[in-house]
């Protein structure tokens, strides 16, 4: 589908009323292929997944290719690893439930996170001790620079915090077609972050299921539903500081909640320290921090992009003026 002067507002979860000069849509790679090969985008182009990590502060200038491509199948399979492939287009949420479904380990406490498998890769996704990046094999994509199918390793995606190969280099003509998922056959829980163990039911055993419902659990009870509230999720990274500053933070706050990344490195929740410093009831215009939870920033109905860019902006001079950490967004500003 290829569409002009198209509106944008049910393609981002913060719900804003903006446009693109071009929309093109496919639901197959070869249609995506036949799209680039003809040249009838407009420059600059990006890669709308769910629209749940992208702030637009303005109408888009460009195209905006959305892949709507779907498939889940396994490729491979040994005694312990399973090798599922997923198409881009596929809500990272049915992907979850599907390999609840199939008792798959590893990804189900990533339940509930919006967007797309493709953008799983680009963002690597990450909630509750888990990031994508621990499950990814392969990343297949379509780089229209050169015309060619590439595929890259996990090494070769350069995964970070909240980070990519395929983020870093969002701006070029970069489609992921497919991605492939290592996943254990083998019972294995990740259930040592957050309250996960207190929302779990008392028993001796545990299934796949339990641990996602509890998931689904905490996520609907602390974050808002982009359906009935505009937001991204996320709005801030979780800041890195190193062992001496964390340290001296606690001296203020002793109640700091923090999780150790090495010997020398501390991450801070982002999400305490907004609410500690008195951050949730900042607002800009129809812009505003979410009362239960201070790291999601809302629309309360009219807001617009620049709006959230005032209110990013007087929270991450606040925090930094009161602890000295400049906070980091997770969203990407277009």
């Amino acid at each position: 589908m290829y569409s002009e002067q198209f509106s944008l507002q049910t393609y981002n979860t913060f719900g804003l009323d903006v446009t693109t000069h071009a929309f093109f849509e496919y639901s197959d790679m070869q249609k995506c292929i036949d799209f680039f090969r003809a040249q009838r985008y407009k420059k600059p182009i990006f890669i709308l997944g769910g629209g749940s990590n992208v702030l637009f502060t303005k109408d888009f200038p460009g195209t905006i290719i959305h892949p709507n491509n779907k498939g889940i199948r396994i490729v491979d399979e040994t005694q312990e690893t399973v090798f599922v492939s997923v198409a881009a287009g596929e809500v990272w949420d049915d992907f979850v439930a599907w390999v609840v479904e199939h008792n798959f380990y590893g990804i189900e406490n990533l339940s509930l996170i919006p967007g797309s498998v493709g953008a799983s890769a680009v963002q690597n996704i990450g909630a509750y001790g888990v990031e994508a990046k621990d499950f990814i094999h392969e990343v297949v994509f379509y780089d229209a620079d050169t015309d060619e199918m590439r595929s890259f390793s996990n090494e070769e995606c350069a995964f970070g915090y909240r980070s990519s190969f395929f983020k870093r280099r969002h701006d070029a003509l970069l489609c992921i077609s497919h991605l492939v998922f290592a996943l254990s056959k083998k019972e294995k829980y990740f259930l040592e972050y957050g309250n996960i163990k207190d929302v779990l039911p008392d028993s001796t055993s545990l299934s796949l299921i339990q641990v996602r419902n509890a998931i689904l659990f905490i996520r609907e009870t602390k974050l808002p539903n982009p359906e009935f509230i505009g937001n991204a999720g996320s709005f801030f990274k979780n800041p890195v500081v190193t062992k001496d500053k964390a340290d001296k933070i606690r001296e203020k706050f002793p109640h700091m909640v923090s999780f150790p990344v090495s010997e020398t490195e501390v991450k801070i929740a982002a999400g305490w320290l907004l609410d500690e410093l008195g951050c949730k009831t900042f607002r800009v215009g129809d812009a505003a921090v979410h009362e239960k939870q201070a790291l999601v920033l809302i629309n309360l109905g009219h807001a617009c992009g620049n709006d959230f860019v005032r209110l990013a902006e007087r929270i991450i001079q606040h925090v930094n003026s009161k602890v000295g950490i400049e906070l980091e967004p997770e969203v990407i500003f277009l």
